[in-house]
This record gives C-alpha cells, sequence and structure tokens, in this order.
C-alpha cells in the first residue's frame, strides 16, 4: 500500500487504522493446495517421479523449473531448482485457503508464484490476519490465525492486514497514537487487542469504520469483536482461557447419525430433518440458516469434486474421519455464528448511528508504517536469494 494522507470527513477507513496491509497468497496453480496432506504427499512424488515436470507444474513468468527463489520465513531453503529434485516432500503448512476453508499447501517457493513473505516472516502464536474484502460482501471482514491465500479475501480488491508487525505480537499493526487517542475520548484503558476486536465488529465496509467516543458501546462492540475472532480462527485466538474449540450447547451439537460414505456425489440440507446429507450420509442437526450462508457448499465441493488434470487428479484416496472431523468443527462455528448475526447487526447500526471520531481527529499514519517491517536477520526472495530492506 503507497502512503496517502488521511481524508478530511468521515469514519476513517481500515488501511488508516491498520496502516500496513497487502494482498494474501498468490500460488500460481492450483494443485499446491489440499484439503488432506497425504494427497500433496503424493502429488509431490509424482512430480519427483517425472522425467519432464514442466507439464506438471504448469509453468508461469514467475515460475519455472529452473527457478531458485529464496526459502520461505520458517522453512527450509529448496536443495536445488525443481528440474533437479528427487528428495522427499517439502514443508506442508496449513493456510486459509478461502473463507472458513483451511488447507495444506506445498510451502516451497519454487511452485509458489508469490508466496507474500513479509506475512510468513510475522506468523507466530499470537498472530491473527484480518482480511478485508469489497464492500458489500456478505463477510466485509474474516479472521484468521493462518496466512490467508488471495481467495481469502476474494482476489483483487481484497486486503490483509496482519494485527502485528512482528511474529511475537509486541508490535501492533496499529496507526500511531491512535489507541491513546481513543483512550483519552472513550475514558478507559485501550490496547490494539481492543482496537482489532471493534474492527471486527462493527466493520460493514472497510473504507469507513465507525470510531465511537460512547464507552458502554465500545465495550459491547469490544466484547462481541473478541468472540466473533475466537469463532473465525477456530478458537486459535481471542477465546477464553480452556475454552479450546468452539462448541454448540447440549442439545444443538451436531452429530453424524448416518456414516458418511467413500465417495459422497450429492449434497444438500433436508429442511424437514434439519439435517445435512452427504450422499447416504446424515449429519443433525444443522440449522437451515447454517445452510443458507453458502459456506459449506464450497468447502463440501473442494473436497468432493471430481480429479482435474495433471497433479489434481490426485485426490483424496476417499472421504475420511478426519474430514467429517473437520466439517463438525465447521458446524459449530457457522452456528455459533448465525446465533450473533443479529446481535452483530444491531451493533453495526447503532455504531454507525453514534457520534464517532472523524477521519479529520487522526494523524495520518506515517508512510513506513505502511510498508512491511524491516527485517534483517533473514533472506528474503530477490535476484540471487538476497536480503530486501524495506
Amino acid at each position: 500500500m503507497g502512503p496517502r494522507a488521511v481524508s478530511p470527513a468521515g469514519p476513517p477507513a481500515l488501511t488508516d487504522l491498520m496502516p500496513w496491509g497487502g494482498p494474501g497468497i498468490g500460488p500460481g496453480r492450483t494443485w499446491v493446495y489440499a484439503p488432506e496432506r497425504e494427497t500433496l504427499r503424493r502429488r509431490w512424488a509424482r512430480l519427483a517421479a517425472a522425467e519432464d515436470r514442466d507439464p506438471l507444474l504448469r509453468p508461469t513468468r514467475a515460475r519455472t523449473t529452473a527457478s531458485l527463489p529464496a526459502p520461505l520465513p520458517g522453512c527450509p531453503p529448496p536443495p536445488g531448482p525443481l528440474a533437479r529434485e528427487v528428495g522427499p516432500t517439502p514443508r506442508l503448512v496449513r493456510i486459509a485457503r478461502g473463507p472458513f476453508d483451511r488447507q495444506w499447501l506445498v510451502a516451497d517457493p519454487r511452485v509458489v508464484d508469490v508466496a507474500r513473505p513479509e506475512l510468513w516472516r510475522v506468523r507466530g502464536d499470537r498472530q491473527v490476519y484480518l482480511t478485508a474484502r469489497q464492500a458489500g460482501d456478505p463477510w466485509p471482514v474474516l479472521c484468521s490465525a493462518l496466512v490467508p491465500d488471495a481467495a481469502h479475501h476474494g482476489g483483487r480488491g481484497g486486503r490483509v492486514a496482519p494485527l502485528y508487525r512482528d511474529p511475537a505480537g509486541l508490535v501492533p499493526n496499529v496507526a500511531p497514537g491512535l489507541v491513546e487517542l481513543l483512550a483519552d475520548r472513550l475514558g478507559v484503558p485501550v490496547v490494539a487487542e481492543d482496537l482489532f476486536a471493534w474492527i471486527v465488529a462493527v466493520t460493514t465496509d472497510p473504507a469507513g469504520v465507525p470510531l465511537t467516543a460512547d464507552p458502554n458501546l465500545w465495550a459491547a462492540g469490544v466484547d462481541l469483536g473478541r468472540r466473533l475472532i475466537a469463532l473465525h480462527t477456530f478458537g486459535a485466538r481471542f477465546g477464553r482461557p480452556g475454552e479450546g474449540k468452539p462448541r454448540l450447547p447440549g442439545g444443538r451439537r451436531p452429530f453424524v447419525r448416518e456414516p458418511v460414505p467413500a465417495r459422497p456425489t450429492e449434497v444438500r440440507h433436508d429442511e424437514e430433518t434439519g439435517s445435512l446429507l452427504l450422499g447416504s450420509g446424515r449429519i443433525a442437526p444443522v440449522p437451515r440458516e447454517v445452510w443458507d450462508l453458502g459456506l459449506l457448499q464450497p468447502w463440501i465441493a473442494a473436497r468432493t469434486e471430481p480429479p482435474g488434470e495433471g497433479l489434481e487428479r490426485i485426490r483424496e484416496r476417499a472421504w475420511s474421519t478426519d474430514l467429517t472431523s473437520e466439517l463438525i468443527d465447521l458446524l459449530h462455528v457457522l452456528a455459533l455464528l448465525t446465533d450473533l448475526a443479529d446481535t452483530r447487526h444491531a451493533l453495526c447500526a447503532e455504531a454507525a448511528a453514534a457520534p464517532t471520531l472523524a477521519t479529520a481527529d487522526l494523524l495520518p499514519p506515517p508512510p513506513a508504517t505502511r510498508r512491511p517491517p524491516t527485517v534483517l536477520d533473514i533472506t528474503e526472495e530477490g535476484p540471487g536469494g538476497q536480503a530486501v530492506l524495506v
């Protein structure tokens, strides 16, 4: 994101509150992703065994079998160009592939066109990536504890903003002086995590995020935002101590009523029984509101659709118990999100109508805060793999 001044009126844009951000991972090919690790190991073995690897790699202007880019932060360096690859599968890392869809990635820069090393270098146990989608999207902002793919923000027009500028979670990606200004106006202590939770709770359009001066409204927004972040990250961030994975209360928890077949060919919702049907398999209860979110269909399709071409012909051998467990985790999360939908809608309306800090109240973020943090102790991608100073 290039430097720019804040606009003189109206609520500030998300880019003025969290100055540093950019697109998610752009792999340039889809075979590097899979819902299960074993699928990627089989694909890599097929690639390494091939004499002519170009048709399997699907070369682009950014990556060919002769490319030797620098390693991703936190991952071992490639042993050589892909044309001479004979080794085991590179490191596999879980990524936020799409909204609420966690998949595995071959974390090897030789097969990922645009890996976004600046996002990888700030990964940590406290990091949360905020994905801002285009205005009017049903999910204007999403959170993930995993590095997001560009599909997570819908491609062009979206943006990923990490909460922290460092992997330890000590340097927030927040406009300088903003937290202190909010604390002064609200008359209550404010930390960067509170602001982050507020943004998640009230953002309906990333171009304008209302900042209330009402401490009661602020407290309600921060509490709701923390609950939303815990759900978006499947309990990995901002959850209450000891809570673990998000779970519905007893009586509403989905269970497998009929086992999912090895190859479910039809997926639908049965409103009469409140069931999710995957072929002859049945999971219930699943409210119609969860199905209507439109998130289950692409998640299941990514795990059941027919094989593609090249390495994509190597798919999951069969629907596994691990996939069923992940699906049930997702059903818990989506049902709990639907429970909060009316609360969030009311809060957003109240925040938009209440007196708010204007963009003119904020100092323009310094240009340096809009750039990735400077790191000098690792190599970054550049000619010969030398460090890029930013």
